[in-house]
């Protein structure tokens, strides 16, 4: 009997991080409507902008798709922490398949006793990530423009500073959460050469 009376304090204990997240996540929601739009520009906002509660500190990857011939503007911003502003670092890849010619060797011994080799050339496509944007080499930007020439998939990741001062001042019941939104929006691009 008395090992039904711990229960319920296990089970509130081991659901406060669960609840602590929610409350952040429905405390950040819609942080992206706050971060500065480029209206005046012809920017219309994307529907792959996002927010969230993020751990300061953390570093989270989105991936968002790109079509041919179209602007893009990408940016961070957190509206409940102005101490935050300026400070995100984001970095833009892409993950590119190239094919690549592998050569193996094999040695064996033939009828005679002589040992031969063959080389066999067979092409296997790897994958690796290249960064197209960096913005600590942009003087940490906070935002970016660019057109794509191809529709493609990237991928966003954003790094969340630690604050300096402490506590953060957006309110979130766990102390070491910033509310951070990802603004993404796009107008179509300019085509060069002459049109029919």
């Amino acid at each position: 009997m008395k090992k039904f009376k711990f229960l319920p304090v296990i089970a509130i204990l081991m659901l406060a991080p669960v609840i602590d997240y929610a409350q952040s996540q429905k405390e950040c929601y819609n942080t992206v409507s706050f971060c500065p739009p480029q209206k005046k520009m012809g920017f219309t906002r994307n529907m792959q902008s996002l927010s969230g509660a993020f751990e300061q500190g953390d570093t989270s990857v989105v991936q968002i798709i790109v079509y041919k011939n179209m602007e893009y503007r990408i940016s961070i911003c957190s509206p409940s922490n102005p101490e935050l502003t300026g400070q995100f670092q984001f970095k833009i890849a892409e993950d590119v398949t190239k094919g690549v010619w592998k050569e193996t060797t094999q040695t064996f011994l033939d009828e005679d006793g002589v040992e031969q080799s063959k080389t066999t050339r067979k092409r296997v496509y790897e994958k690796s990530e290249v960064v197209r944007y960096d913005n600590s080499d942009d003087e940490m930007s906070q935002d970016f423009i660019f057109q794509s020439n191809q529709t493609r998939k990237l991928k966003v990741k954003v790094y969340v500073p630690e604050s300096d001062g402490g506590e953060m001042s957006s309110g979130l019941s766990g102390s070491s959460y910033a509310c951070v939104g990802l603004l993404v929006e796009h107008q179509p691009g300019v085509v060069s050469g002459f049109n029919r």
